[in-house]
């Protein structure tokens, strides 16, 4: 520390510099949800309506991946504002909280399935991977939403004793929600 220092955190970031060679596979990876096995077809089936592949198509493979961070920040906003409404000071979860805590881990859920899809463009050769790179730069994803959802997912989880499956896809219960809601008949989506 510095004479004069506040005791804040430093206004710059510490970092690994990855080669530009490997920028668009550690991208992939860094999207990549081990526990999935999402492809990118059915990422785009469940996102892009019928009525809309035309104007789908005529975008480029990067202009797609945008599209498709587009789509899943949105859901993490949607996950983020179900578990801020969710009161932490309470013992037993009620029905209210209950919809608001599945609402969320759904719109959680597809996110993240969304951001595999797009890591599987990359391994299934959709997308190259400086244009992968390019593509996340240029449409400016932040990590800090999909931090503050995680941190609200744990905060809930441990009021209410709420399992579920941690981001980065390793599991703390036996079965896996996708598997569950179709084996029940309903669409993870």
């Amino acid at each position: 520390m510095s004479d004069g220092d506040t005791g804040a955190p430093p206004d710059r970031s510490v970092g690994v510099s990855v080669p530009e060679d490997h920028v668009g596979a550690f991208v992939a990876q860094a999207f990549e949800d081990p526990e999935r096995s999402t492809t990118w077809t059915e990422v785009v089936s469940e996102v892009v309506a019928a009525e809309a592949r035309d104007a789908w198509d005529a975008l480029s493979p990067a202009e797609q991946v945008q599209e498709l961070l587009a789509v899943a920040d949105d859901y993490d906003e949607r996950a983020v504002e179900a578990l801020e409404a969710v009161p932490l000071d309470g013992v037993e979860p009620t029905d209210e909280v209950d919809d608001l805590f599945e609402e969320a881990t759904r719109c959680r859920r597809n996110a993240d399935r969304i951001r595999d899809g797009v890591a599987a463009a990359y391994t299934e050769d959709r997308i190259e991977a400086d244009r992968l790179a390019d593509a996340v730069e240029a449409y400016g994803f932040d990590t800090g939403t999909v931090a503050e959802r995680e941190d609200l997912v744990e905060a809930v989880t441990e009021a209410y004793d709420y399992d579920v499956r941690p981001y980065g896809g390793v599991l703390m219960e036996a079965d896996d929600s996708d598997a569950d809601a179709a084996a029940a008949g309903g669409d993870p989506w």
